[in-house]
Order: C-alpha cells, then sequence, then structure tokens
C-alpha cells in the first residue's frame, strides 16, 4: 500500500465508483475505500435505476439529459446495463405549460420526448388502465428512456478502475476523515490512518457521519416486487405525479412498484419502515395503473440520501482538503456517471493536474 495516496474515495455505490473510474485516468495514486462489496448498500443496492429527462426541476432535467449521453456511451460496451423501454409520465394538468416548454428546449432526434393525446396513449399503451390518460391527466412519452442496473455498473466502474491502477478495499468501513498538516488523514473501522491530499466522501446518506457539516438526510424508499398473473404486464416505467407512485419492468410476468408514503430521519439508522403498508399501498397503485392482475412477492426497504432541494452535494470544501460527492437522491441514477465525470475534472483541477 502506498505511503501517501492522491486521492481517497471513500464509498464504493454507484456515485464513488463512478469517480473512481473517471479519476483512474489521471496520473494519480488512487484508493477507493467500500465497507461491504462495490455496489452492494445504500441506494445502490436498492434503487431499481429509472432513467428519464422530464423533471419538475429544471437543474435535474439539464442533468439529465447529459447522463443520458453517458449512460448511452456506456451502453456501447456493456448493452445489458441499460434497458430501453420507454417510460410514460403522467402529468398534471397544472403541469401542461411548464412541461411544452422544457420539451421545446431538451426534446431531440436524439432523445425525443412526446406529449401524447388521451387517444393516442390508450393505443400505445394497451396494458394500463383507460383512466391513467383521462381525468386530467397529461401524458408524457419518452420512448428511450427505461432504466440502469446501479449495482452492476458500480462494479463495472470499479472494475475499470482497478485496471487502471486505482487500489480497492472492500470491507473497510470509514470512521473519520480528518484534516492533517498538508492533506487529511482517513481513519477506517479498525483504526487505520491512510493519509492523502485530498478525500472524497461518496458516501450518500452516511455522509453526515463523516461530515456533519452536510446537509444530506435519510429517506426510505420502499419497494415491492409484484407479479403478474396474466400475460399483459407492463413493458415500460411508469411514473405518476398524481399518486406518487412509479413502476419499474423486470421481467415479462415481474416487475417493481414504489411510491409509498416514505420517512426521513438524520441517520439511515433511525429510519422508520412500515413494510406492510409499503406492500398494500404499491398493490393498490398496480391496480391503478394496470389491467392485469397481480400479487406482490416481495418488499425492500431501501434508502437514499437526499437534499432539500434534490441536488447533491459536489464540492471541494473551501480551503479545505476534503470533497462531498454525495445526496443524488432517488433521482440521481440517471445522471451520476456524468456527474462524476465532471467532477473528476474539478478533483484534477484541485490538485493541480
Amino acid at each position: 500500500m502506498a505511503s501517501q495516496w492522491d486521492l481517497i474515495i471513500v464509498g464504493g455505490g454507484l456515485a464513488g465508483s463512478a469517480l473512481a473510474s473517471w479519476c483512474s485516468q489521471l496520473p494519480l495514486k488512487i484508493l477507493l475505500l467500500e465497507a461491504t462489496v462495490p455496489g452492494a448498500g445504500g441506494a445502490t443496492a436498492h434503487s431499481r435505476g429509472i432513467v428519464r429527462v422530464y423533471d419538475p426541476l429544471y437543474a435535474l432535467m439539464a442533468k439529465s439529459i447529459q447522463g443520458i449521453k453517458v449512460w448511452s456511451e456506456i451502453a456501447v460496451t456493456h448493452p445489458d446495463v441499460f434497458t430501453r423501454c420507454g417510460l410514460v409520465y403522467l402529468l398534471k394538468a397544472e403541469h401542461q405549460a411548464l412541461a411544452r416548454d422544457r420539451i421545446a428546449e431538451f426534446s431531440s432526434d436524439e432523445y425525443p420526448i412526446h406529449m401524447l393525446s388521451e387517444a393516442e396513449s390508450a393505443c400505445r399503451f394497451p396494458a394500463l388502465q383507460h383512466h391513467c390518460f383521462s381525468d386530467g391527466r397529461i401524458v408524457l412519452w419518452e420512448p428511450l428512456g427505461g432504466y440502469v442496473n446501479p449495482r452492476q455498473t458500480a462494479r463495472i466502474f470499479v472494475d475499470e478502475a482497478r485496471f487502471h491502477g486505482v487500489e480497492i478495499l472492500e470491507g473497510s468501513p470509514v470512521k473519520a476523515v480528518r484534516e492533517v498538516p498538508g492533506g487529511v488523514e482517513v481513519i477506517t473501522g479498525i483504526g487505520t490512518r491512510l493519509p492523502a491530499r485530498l478525500a472524497v466522501i461518496a458516501t450518500g446518506a452516511h455522509t453526515p457521519q463523516l461530515y456533519p457539516e452536510s446537509q444530506i438526510f435519510s429517506r426510505t424508499i420502499p419497494l415491492s416486487c409484484l407479479q403478474s398473473m396474466q400475460s399483459n404486464a407492463p413493458e415500460q416505467c411508469i411514473i405518476d405525479e398524481y399518486s406518487g407512485g412509479y413502476l419499474r419492468p423486470e421481467s415479462s410476468s415481474f416487475f417493481f412498484v414504489g411510491g409509498a408514503t416514505q420517512y426521513d430521519a438524520s441517520d439511515p439508522d433511525q429510519l422508520h419502515w412500515q413494510p406492510e403498508q409499503a406492500n398494500a399501498r404499491h398493490h393498490q397503485l398496480a391496480n391503478q395503473f394496470l389491467l392485469c392482475q397481480s400479487t406482490v412477492v416481495d418488499g425492500r426497504n431501501g434508502y437514499d440520501g437526499y437534499t432539500a432541494n434534490y441536488l447533491p452535494e459536489m464540492q471541494c470544501l473551501p480551503d479545505r482538503n476534503i470533497a462531498i460527492f454525495s445526496g443524488f437522491s432517488g433521482r440521481g441514477a440517471k445522471y451520476i456517471p456524468w456527474a462524476a465525470r465532471e467532477f473528476s475534472r474539478q478533483l484534477a483541477e484541485r490538485l493541480g493536474i
């Protein structure tokens, strides 16, 4: 092990692993520390990775259109990480004017976004309940949207980083990141002190444990896996602004549903779970969306790190040798690889490269 690292990245989820992969192309000694194994914890382990561009927040939409481009690049060599099944976004009527403006700015031949009529929607999506397209709902259709596999992609990024010389330490939780003269010291759970010029905290919901000034908080992401009892299971991802529910296909028979009540806490260990209520709510949402009958086969208690405005903390702290790359929330999977590429450039500048 090197006596001193140029860069230590704490956290091997999608964010930390993507950052390690991009930074591995720089002339730096880099160490990635992961408490378990890459992709096995936090939001990366539980997120269903829905990829879309439309978002009520302009900043996230701008990031997402860039994120789609990077995911498309990744899919060239790893086609199984990005499933382009299309995405249906059921928009509240009062957001129609905003959506038209956003479509005019962001839709393109490379990534089209369509606003469909009720008749067009009913014809295109025969597996969905007809009322999904009535009752004042506006239907947005992103034919090139879909979902990604954050867990698999994290492992791909780690393998690429390792190939380019990044050292990976799995099963190495970190209990502190402290500034010392000329750099930082990362202290592992067993007390090992690892010196570096700069440390990046990419631990998602756990970020405040290492950087108490962080504004990131924890939020539950309850999910249920359902099985269709007929052959007409959904083929597209669905997001509904009215109910707050969303659906993501898994196979011809299975799909995931989210949108049950979420709970917040300052720390993941303090989160409150109601799995039975979540499964019941998700089954109800499935019946609202789909013509097919289904049954719940599994429930998952995921969580993620959020900020109040849904924007991540991506910054090199002023006059400090610590950087933060966390807080992407449940909406982050679609643009994290792009954000990691951009942030690697900031780190290179910070380290004088």
